[in-house]
């Protein structure tokens, strides 16, 4: 074989690798122990992924995008920041795509097989995943898969797993973006609402099989601190002896618990929680933003709150009020915050698509370093769950919502901005 061929069968190889193609992986837990949120997540992202024009509501919103990036420079002076900021001008270059769906059911082995698969197979950018040991598995495995170099490594937009290390996990993190806000962000509004608002005496209890519940458990003990107050017991959702130990830190005086649980573990630690401590108010992360919650004990769950990522009642945006008509007009039943989520990613992964053109050199538009450097000029999406912006690093700054359940009802307690240092 001559140089000048060995040379083209080298680069059609790295071309069948690094393509950008009309196929987009979509991985969430759709059965198993997390499906209480990857269900409603998938169906939110699904309404996105729609091959039709989106609602009039997003069609109207204003998409702010960084000064240069790939799809501006390469499409012509049209698509600047200064005159491109209408997200109907993006899906004006919308074209179906063939949408890869798979169930990690609720495993971080088939996450990861799931994930390899679909990279493998063609999918050049991806979104999904709820919890943080599972997407870390699926989402270096969907990454690395074809990715010998970075320009490779097709992006990947995680729905809500809330780990603010999984960029670094990964393995190529500058093509790793979050649509959520993470577990310091959510650990510093929950300290603040509950020292703030019941007291300063917390006690904390942690499922310690989790990534998510450890890593927000630990982020909740340090910002309690940093907000003026103690944790007075840090105890395992799992031990034998929780009631006893609850049971005598109460001796002692407690205001509040935070509850670092996933949805599978709250039916049966909340009413141990409430008799050993009844009266006692309690908060939890994102994982106890599940519909079953609601009616799931009768007055268990009065005064109990949650951090959420979206909010649907009254107070809410008018992108949030719209989406939930369209996603009960779909469904038949009320949208999770999860939900909301599952949307904004899969339109974040629809602008990354459309806005970067198909071409034959890997170095401009159309591959997946281009399709990742899209999503990282994004900067001002209005979306359900909050304005996102890739200005400062793949995670962004996001207000959470305190939502605080009365008689079975959920209500607004606070939104909160949150500084993330104080987790630290």
């Amino acid at each position: 074989m001559t140089p000048r061929i060995c040379l083209a069968v080298c680069a059609l190889a790295l071309l069948v690798n690094c393509e950008r193609t009309e196929r987009i992986a979509v991985i969430f837990d759709e059965t198993g122990s997390q499906a209480a949120l990857g269900t409603p997540a998938w169906k939110g992202a699904q309404l996105a992924l729609q091959p039709r024009n989106p609602p009039a509501w997003i069609m109207e919103q204003q998409i702010a995008w960084a000064p240069n990036d790939p799809a501006s420079r390469s499409i012509g002076a049209a698509w600047t920041t200064a005159t491109n900021h209408g997200a109907a001008r993006v899906f004006e270059r919308w074209k179906s795509a063939r949408v890869d769906r798979a169930d990690s059911r609720s495993s971080a082995s088939t996450a990861a097989i799931v994930g390899e698969r679909l990279r493998s197979e063609g999918a050049s950018i991806g979104l999904g995943f709820t919890d943080s040991d599972i997407a870390v598995a699926g989402m270096r495995a969907f990454l690395s898969a074809n990715a010998a170099e970075p320009e490779c490594a097709a992006p990947f937009v995680v729905v809500g797993a809330t780990d603010p290390r999984l960029p670094e996990l990964g393995q190529w993190p500058a093509s790793t973006f979050l649509a959520c806000f993470t577990d310091d962000a959510q650990a510093v509004a929950a300290a603040q609402y509950m020292v703030e608002r019941w007291g300063k005496r917390v006690i904390v209890v942690i499922d310690p099989q989790y990534d998510y519940t450890r890593t927000i458990g630990g982020f909740v003990e340090k910002a309690v601190s940093a907000m003026g107050g103690t944790v007075t017991l840090t105890v395992s959702a799992r031990g034998e002896q929780l009631r006893q130990q609850l049971e005598s830190a109460g001796a002692r005086g407690v205001d509040a618990v935070f509850l670092a649980l996933e949805p599978d573990l709250v039916p049966s630690v909340l009413p141990v929680v409430r008799a050993a401590l009844p009266g006692v108010r309690c908060m939890g992360g994102d994982g106890l933003d599940f519909s079953g919650l609601d009616t799931l004990l009768d007055g268990a769950t009065d005064g109990v709150a949650f951090c959420a990522h979206a909010w649907f009642g009254k107070g809410a945006t008018e992108a949030a009020h719209q989406f939930a008509q369209d996603y009960v007009a779909a469904y038949g039943e009320a949208p999770t915050s999860f939900s909301a989520l599952g949307y904004d990613a899969a339109m974040l992964v629809r602008f990354a698509h459309a806005r970067a053109p198909l071409t034959w050199d890997l170095k401009a538009p159309g591959s997946p370093a281009t399709t990742t450097a899209e999503l990282a000029s994004i900067r001002g999406y209005p979306g359900v769950s909050g304005t996102i912006s890739f200005a400062n690093g793949p995670i962004p700054e996001k207000d959470v919502w305190i939502v605080e359940l009365r008689k079975g009802q959920r209500t607004l307690g606070a939104v909160i901005r949150p500084d993330r240092r104080l987790a630290r």
